[in-house]
């Protein structure tokens, strides 16, 4: 842009008087003429123009010409090297690797003419960007088998020089599929710099089937714990039919489902539900391929037959964590009955369920002395039964032992301590037992186990439980999730028959069939029940899973169950469900089904003492350990070892440090190098006891053994393959936010006519005086000339 500056300003009086002077004197001199019309004026004008431009010249003006200043200003030139650009668009074709290598020239020694014409009034750099951004002297490293296509990290990366950045344009070469961010121009501290993108790629590959999403659903429940929603689409597949699988890590497929493709690039969703049985982490594949394959599937020769443009879309390794138990649950009962004989049949067929009892065979009884018995303390129920007897004394309740871990588990009754309770179990089961069994302490003891701790607690329906337990205006009532403190007057309850409302419909755990019509038939067939605790209202925010109603009376709750704190408490009202098992093999089979559901949602998400998670991030893993004592207290100076095992069966160690953010909780960051599954195991050791200090051994005393497990799938091709069509209207929005310009990659060729006319950081001035140039004399003499020609053609020359 060229603009007018006066060098002598002072002189533009002067040079305005002699202007003034000269126009009245061609005023006069026209006046005395008899020369008439436009042609009169015309002549006027040319002569006061160049009356005009003479007096400019007093003044002495320059013309300024700003201009990039050659060889101070860089023009970045990025390449993308990531791995979706090995592809064909249609067989036969070169790659989209190959037209941008040879657009660059890549194999050859010397740069293309275009990138040779920007080096005469640029500074040009070559980078290249896939997962990291490094620059190179040439582009013959360009062999696009980047991981990543972390564009937009890359552009911000070189758009934040600065205030005294020389960048003058960024020339980005890609398929614009980035897989950190959308392409929009990144906002630079300084000034804004313009980004030429060239689109490399002009349409989506064909033919190509890929997964676009999945999610899984999981359970802990039985026959249908997975349900994996995916998304499938395909491109010059319209009208096949194409299979969706799922296969284990022994190569065997678990589930499979055929449906035939509409449109091209049209969205298509399969659900598929597999069951898992191996308990702890597994391993899945989930594969796309033609329904004519799916036989080839196991021995994997599908992928030699399949006649795609790329394989690498149409896998996806899953992780599944079903946890790994025991998992413990105390069953605390007023007396023997047959709810809790059915409880432990069900039970019996679930290895990771572990339910030791307490079950009160007496009340407690006044302490005195029978006659002739004189210094006998110890219940008579209990002689011949020797050492155990000693423990059962007049003043307390008889209760027996059933499924403890040792001969020290419960053997002093309820628990009393947090370390005993908390570190023990995950959830508690209160049957037929009124609250006066317990102490105060101890019912604070269960208040503080399910809403500090995060455990579970049920109550049953017996007849000592809810109001007629005088559970009312007590820490265990206050947890319930349905209200006490109404007396009913109401007749007991006669063929009560059981409904889920919408809520339990919705509740995995309460299902035990497929689909919700079985599942009606079941409940249709069930057994009237003929004890229930009848209570009338519910608490905020609690739901109601299951109704029981009679022939006459309305619908009253059977199952509830809230959020208490970091727990839950459920209630069932229903005293004799065990009716459900005795009407044939088919009603037995699921009444101990819907025990064993009911236990698992106890426990399924309660915390444990250690916990291991795993979070993928871009490049690394978040691996974070929560550590807790038997009292649940966090611990903070524990040594923590993480051991994972790679996909190549390798052993890598990991020692976590302690966080600043969140008490007992420790993190470490793994750097995965492989493509697989991986598997993490924490080891927790407890720091030195006083004993050892003193004696000056420093070292860790172990505290878990075989901690639990986590995995997770390192798939670092899935999102640089999830989108293979070029990304036309993300690179055209970068490049007009930016300032500059998009192009395709025939195109490439008018790079350094369009970047001429940039403004760049560094430029120079040239400055030309008027007066010498030699257009500004040849246009007075032609303003004069004209003049001339004019008086003389109307003679007055």
């Amino acid at each position: 842009m060229t603009d007018l500056a006066l060098q002598h300003p002072e002189r533009l009086a002067l040079a305005l008087g002699l202007l003034a002077v000269a126009l009245v004197l061609l005023v006069l001199g026209y006046r005395r003429t008899s020369w008439r019309g436009p042609t009169r004026w015309v002549a006027f004008a040319c002569k006061a123009t160049a009356w005009a431009l003479l007096a400019l010249c007093l003044t002495d003006p320059v013309a300024t010409r700003r201009q990039p200043k050659t060889g101070e200003n860089e023009v970045l030139i990025v390449a993308d090297n990531s791995a979706s650009l090995s592809i064909a668009e249609q067989p036969g074709q070169p790659t989209r690797a190959a037209q941008l290598r040879s657009a660059l020239n890549a194999d050859q020694t010397t740069p293309p003419a275009w990138i040779e014409e920007l080096g005469k009034s640029f500074r040009v750099k070559t980078l290249l960007a896939d997962d990291r951004l490094q620059s190179v002297a040439d582009f013959r490293g360009l062999d696009s088998t980047g991981p990543r296509s972390e564009l937009h990290r890359a552009l911000t990366t070189l758009s934040s020089g600065g205030p005294g950045s020389r960048v003058a344009a960024i020339v980005l070469l890609s398929d614009g599929s980035p897989t950190d961010a959308p392409a929009t121009a990144p906002s630079p501290a300084g000034p804004r710099i313009p980004i030429f993108t060239v689109q490399v790629g002009l349409a989506a590959p064909q033919p190509d089937l890929h997964l676009l999403q999945h999610s899984l659903t999981q359970t802990c429940f039985e026959d249908t714990p997975i349900t994996l929603t995916a998304q499938v689409a395909g491109h010059g597949f319209s009208g096949q039919e194409i299979a969706v699988a799922v296969m284990d890590e022994a190569g065997k497929t678990v589930a499979s489902e055929k449906l035939r493709l509409t449109k091209d690039d049209t969205a298509h969703t399969v659900r598929l539900r597999f069951p898992t049985v191996k308990p702890g982490v597994s391993f899945y594949r989930l594969l796309v391929l033609q329904a004519a394959l799916l036989p080839k599937l196991p021995q994997g020769e599908w992928k030699t037959l399949a006649q795609e443009a790329t394989l690498a879309n149409n896998e996806r390794l899953l992780s599944v964590d079903r946890g790994a138990g025991p998992y413990r649950i105390l069953y605390v009962s007023g007396r023997p009955n047959w709810e809790y004989k059915f409880m432990r049949r069900a039970l019996l067929g679930d290895d990771e369920i572990q339910m030791p009892s307490l079950i009160r065979i007496a009340k407690r009884e006044p302490k005195f002395e029978w006659r002739g018995r004189t210094g006998e303390t110890s219940n008579p129920l209990f002689r011949g039964f020797g050492q155990q007897a000693e423990a059962q004394r007049y003043d307390q309740p008889v209760l027996i032992r059933l499924g403890t871990r040792d001969a020290q588990e419960l053997s002093d009754g309820f628990p009393k301590t947090p370390e005993d309770l908390f570190g023990e179990y995950r959830a508690i089961v209160i049957d037929d037992l009124e609250a006066a069994f317990f102490t105060q302490e101890q019912m604070n003891l269960i208040e503080r186990f399910v809403s500090e701790r995060g455990g579970a607690l049920l109550m049953l329906g017996g007849q000592e439980c809810y109001q007629a337990g005088g559970y009312d205006h007590t820490p265990i009532g206050r947890m319930l999730p349905v209200y006490l403190d109404r007396i009913s007057q109401a007749p007991a309850l006669q063929n009560a028959r059981l409904n889920l409302t919408r809520e339990g419909w919705l509740e995995p755990w309460t299902r035990l069939r497929p689909n919700r019509e079985e599942d009606e038939k079941r409940l249709a067939k069930m057994p009237a029940f003929q004890a229930v605790n009848q209570t009338f209202s519910i608490k905020p925010g609690a739901s109601v899973i299951a109704t029981v109603s009679g022939d006459e009376q309305e619908a009253l709750p059977a199952l509830a169950s809230h959020r208490f704190g970091e727990g839950r408490v459920s209630a069932l009202m229903v005293a004799d469900l065990w009716r459900w098992g005795l009407s044939d093999e088919a009603a037995a089979q699921d009444h101990q089904r819907a025990w064993r559901q009911m236990m698992r949602s106890l426990v399924v998400d309660v915390p444990d003492r250690l916990q291991i998670t795993a979070t993928p991030q871009a490049d690394r893993v978040k691996l974070q350990v929560r550590v807790r004592d038997r009292a649940f207290i966090p611990v903070d100076d524990a040594l923590v070892k993480i051991a994972i095992t790679t996909p190549d069966a390798q052993t890598s160690t990991l020692y976590a440090e302690p966080s600043l953010k969140e008490p007992g909780l420790f993190e470490a960051d793994f750097y995965p190098r492989q493509p697989g599954p991986y598997r993490a195991v924490a080891e927790v050791r407890a720091p030195p006891t006083a004993e050892a200090q003193t004696a000056g051994t420093s070292t860790h005393s172990t505290l878990l053994l075989g901690g639990p497990a986590t995995g997770w799938a390192h798939d670092p091709l899935t999102a640089e393959f999830a989108h293979l069509k070029p990304g036309t209207e993300g690179l055209t929005n970068l490049a007009k936010e930016s300032g500059g310009q998009a192009l395709h990659l025939a195109d490439v060729a008018q790079l350094p006519e369009l970047l001429k006319n940039i403004r760049v950081p560094v430029e120079e001035t040239l400055s030309t005086p008027l007066w010498h140039t030699p257009w500004f004399f040849l246009l007075i003499l032609a303003l004069l000339t004209l003049e001339w020609y004019l008086r003389r053609r109307h003679g007055l020359a």
